[in-house]
């Protein structure tokens, strides 16, 4: 078993590159590198890329883990199904190597990309609240402009076996179950398992995986979500694609687990994603929670549940 630490990137397959380079962009995200049939679009952050397009038929290739060292990148190589160590033809080089987990996703398991440097961004607004006032003769006066991504935060794939991806991501990536949603009228039978990275006492996301059940027929990547610095960040990006006539799938609102302030949205390929601020950090100790799966424990706030959220739509 190995511990990867981070999600690195994911790689889509879309006919258009220049369509889905254009969503990217208004999204929030910044073209890095382009060849004849590879689109590599980069976050705010230090990796060289968070989102590689290729082109091809619409579908999800890949997820890019860190691997903690390349002791760990070297045992990788040596779980069952595994490539060899490979060199990475991307920017940034780097190593890899690709496992098939369940349902056949790939995961590419990554060490040694270099990074580039930070791109700026705006800094995330202070808040005058009721009892503590941080801001005096300092006006809020963001620009209407894309939500600036900063990173790829997580990712949702469905699968044949929630509770078994589960279990894979657990004894093969050293993954941390977070929270457990279960069938509000059997507790017995699993939904989803949102799953963190294993960091010690270090802070992870409160999920960078979450498996969960899919309906028979309908294995694939569900959604990917991108940090961006804070709430209103997520509220402009949303009026920004809506200037720009994009599908809106679900927000804004806040999520009861793991607490982003989210907003989803339809890709030109019918993939969904996620910008989001504001997410729970734990560390290695905490205990993982068991929930139904109700609309209170989806959302705090925010608008209805789409009824086409959970759908694999392709526009």
């Amino acid at each position: 078993m190995i511990k990867v630490q981070d999600i690195v990137y994911c790689v889509f397959g879309a006919p258009d590159l220049d369509a889905m380079g254009a969503f990217l962009t208004d999204f929030g995200m910044v073209e890095h590198a382009r060849t004849a049939d590879r689109l590599y679009m980069r976050g705010a952050g230090p990796y060289p890329y968070i989102n590689v397009i290729q082109k091809g038929p619409a579908g999800f290739v890949a997820v890019g883990m860190l691997a903690g060292s390349e002791a760990e990148l070297d045992a990788a190589s040596k779980l069952p199904g595994a490539s060899a160590v490979e060199s990475i033809d991307a920017p940034g080089g780097g190593k890899r190597v690709r496992v098939n987990g369940p349902d056949n996703y790939r995961f590419d398991i990554v060490h040694g990309i270099e990074p580039v440097a930070e791109l700026p961004v705006r800094a995330p607004l202070a808040v005058n609240f009721a009892w503590q006032k941080q801001r005096v003769i300092d006006l809020q006066r963001p620009a209407f402009e894309p939500a600036r991504v900063v990173r790829l935060g997580h990712c949702v794939m469905k699968y044949s076996d929630g509770d078994g991806a589960a279990r894979w991501l657990r004894r093969t990536l050293g993954m941390l179950p977070t929270d457990r949603l279960h069938r509000p009228d059997d507790p017995g039978i699993t939904l989803g398992t949102f799953m963190r990275c294993d960091r010690g006492q270090a802070p992870a996301d409160h999920h960078t995986l979450f498996a969960l059940q899919a309906m028979p027929g309908d294995i694939d990547m569900h959604h990917s979500a991108y940090e961006v610095q804070d709430p209103d960040a997520v509220h402009i990006g949303n009026q920004w694609l809506r200037s720009k006539n994009y599908v809106a799938e679900w927000g804004v609102g806040r999520h009861m687990l793991g607490s982003q302030v989210f907003d989803y949205w339809r890709s030109p390929t019918g993939y969904i994603f996620e910008h989001y601020a504001d997410g729970d950090l734990l560390t290695s100790d905490i205990k993982p929670g068991d929930y139904p799966a109700t609309a209170e424990n989806l959302a705090q706030w925010g608008p209805e549940l789409s009824p086409t959220f959970f759908d694999s739509v392709r526009l």
